[in-house]
């Protein structure tokens, strides 16, 4: 099996690059490899150390399998701390989909560089989770609070354009361009960036607590470790993120979340007849005839899983995602 990371010296520069297909996820073997590589580029006399992916896409999120254990270490604050402990500033050059965990490893190197098209995003509450790894801590200190959350709590994919104006990336380009770059570059770890005045943080975050659902976990815990962070500091605020991830990780909702990630893909690829809508609606929401129909359905079938009839019936009702547990019960 080739190394999912190999570490080259082109000129001036240490080329760290991961290949792990499809999406490069950053799974724990990858994580290992990665931090392992920029702690011996620290050791080298490059100028700058670069760290990118080959294949469709930059790291593209987690490993989902992963997400059914406790997180196993190292995670990515020591790929943090790699980075801010080499003498020299690391670079990530990013193309395709830069996803939760690609996103942390972004913001671990002191400079971030894109190529055209390429899309940013921090979907972990539609797992019913938060950003663990410094999500909560360092996105806030590199992009601020408002842009922070709307990234952490929308969890909706931004542009190019969009990450160039709110800070995030420094620079649009590809690996070619960046390893011509001809002045030098300092370091600036985003652990000693500081933060927003403390009262603007927190108007910040309230504001996004209104009107949230309160019983949607993974949003509220978001601001909960945010805001830990802005009152206690980045240690505690680092503590309670990883404390919140867990218990969230444990919890039902985010098994709802993440077995209905699988199936509402599954269900893209399956022709749900207008019938079946017309009977799931016609049951008016009520779970226990929506547990006989699911069951009816299955035993004929028609949907050929609990996990589907699950999908089917909260895209079908326009109910939220952690709600796909009918068949749970």
């Amino acid at each position: 099996m080739n190394a999912p990371v190999t570490l080259n010296r082109h000129g001036a520069f240490a080329l760290i690059e991961t290949n792990n297909p499809p999406v490069n996820a950053m799974a724990h073997h990858v994580r290992v490899a990665l931090i392992d590589a920029v702690a011996k580029a620290a050791r080298s006399d490059a100028a700058a150390i670069i760290i990118a992916c080959k294949g469709r896409t930059f790291f593209s999120g987690a490993d989902i399998a992963e997400l059914d254990y406790p997180v196993r270490t190292p995670g990515l604050l020591e790929l943090e701390e790699a980075c801010r402990l080499a003498p020299q500033p690391v670079i990530s050059v990013m193309h395709g989909s830069v996803l939760g965990g690609g996103m942390v490893v972004a913001y671990c190197a002191d400079y971030r560089v894109a190529a055209p098209g390429t899309i940013f995003g921090m979907p972990e509450v539609k797992l019913g989770l938060l950003a663990t790894f410094g999500g909560t801590q360092f996105l806030p200190r590199l992009v601020g609070m408002t842009a922070a959350l709307d990234l952490l709590i929308g969890a909706n994919p931004i542009d190019l354009a969009t990450a160039q104006a709110m800070g995030f990336v420094d620079a649009i380009g590809d690996l070619d361009s960046t390893m011509a770059m001809s002045s030098p570059l300092q370091k600036r770890p985003v652990r000693f960036m500081q933060p927003e005045p403390t009262q603007l943080a927190l108007t910040q975050i309230d504001r996004f607590a209104t009107g949230l659902d309160t019983d949607w976990e993974a949003p509220h815990a978001t601001l909960h470790a945010a805001r830990t962070g802005v009152v206690e500091g980045l240690e505690a605020g680092l503590a309670r993120e990883a404390e919140l991830f867990e218990q969230l990780r444990a919890s039902r909702q985010s098994h709802i979340l993440r077995r209905h990630f699988f199936a509402d893909r599954a269900l893209t690829k399956i022709s749900v007849a207008k019938e079946v809508e017309l009977q799931l609606r016609a049951t008016g929401g009520e779970r226990q005839q929506l547990r006989a129909l699911g069951q009816a359905l299955i035993d004929q079938g028609i949907l050929p899983s609990a996990e589907l009839v699950d999908a089917a019936i909260v895209r079908t009702l326009g109910w939220p995602a952690w709600k796909a547990d009918v068949m749970m019960d």
